[in-house]
């Protein structure tokens, strides 16, 4: 089993993933490691126990190279991600789906901005249109009427801590936390499940629903940039060239007209 650790340039490094087996890393939707499409191919480098070979622009140590050894560790260079590939330790427990596509959302989290954590936005109840950004792994959000509660909603048939959302490394779970009335996850009455980008969650008479740009952006749903684009002036030399021509088109039409006169 190999153990894989990613990070962004001039950022913390993810948790570790243990990949056990041949894999791939890369942006597509089966990529065990998964990187942004900004970054990497659908496959990008494919390893095994003995090496890894690059089907992309890979460096190592600012040099291009094409492949080899694991060995006591490398660290492979996409872009700006750093993939640092080694021997996982004893007793090393595969990384589940979960955990590679929430670590893979927390990536493009990067890439889009602080502005795009995920969110719940009151749909139905009494604050309507309210929301609320889930803060970084790890933590916990507590919805109810009591004041014990980290989002306090006034909502009679919610019970004091009535439903609790958790992000963490493998992704965004709820937990309904006992209450009397019970919590709905898309029409159905749940414990503890995942949520994923557009879930409704139904408790009491609220409707909140869940939004994930980064899982969005994963599917090909895409964000919109930020930046604005500026109007793409000429070259100069292309500017005088085109004066120029103006010109010269402007003095044909003097003679021409002089000609004319002239013969008359």
């Amino acid at each position: 089993m190999l153990r894989v650790v990613i990070n962004e340039v001039g950022e913390p490094a993810l948790p570790p993933l243990d990949v056990e087996g041949e894999f791939a890393i890369g942006s597509a939707e089966t990529a065990k490691v998964r990187l942004p499409a900004e970054a990497a191919r659908g496959e990008h480098v494919r390893v095994d126990a003995n090496g890894w070979r690059a089907l992309g622009d890979v460096r190592v140590a600012g040099q291009p190279a094409t492949g080899g050894a694991i060995g006591e560790g490398v660290m492979l260079e996409l872009g700006r991600y750093r993939v640092a590939i080694a021997r996982a330790p004893d007793g090393a427990i595969a990384a589940s789906p979960q955990r590679t596509a929430s670590l893979a959302r927390e990536l493009v989290r990067s890439l889009l901005g602080a502005d795009n954590a995920p969110q719940l936005t009151v749909e139905r109840g009494p604050i309507a249109g309210a929301s609320r950004a889930l803060a970084p792994p790890e933590s916990t959000l507590v919805i109810g009427r009591g004041d014990e509660a980290g989002w306090v909603i006034a909502d009679a048939d919610l019970s004091r801590t009535h439903t609790e959302i958790r992000r963490g490394w493998d992704g965004v779970r709820l937990a309904d936390l006992g209450s009397k009335n019970g919590t709905k996850l898309d029409g159905v009455r749940v414990t503890d499940a995942e949520l994923r980008d557009g879930s409704l969650i139904e408790l009491g008479n609220l409707a909140l629903r869940f939004r994930d740009p980064a899982e969005r952006h994963l599917r090909g749903g895409g964000v919109a940039e930020k930046r604005s684009v500026a109007p793409v002036e000429p070259p100069r030399h292309a500017r005088s060239s085109a004066a120029f021509y103006a010109a010269l088109a402007v003095a044909a039409l003097a003679i021409v007209g002089l000609i004319a006169v002239l013969a008359q």
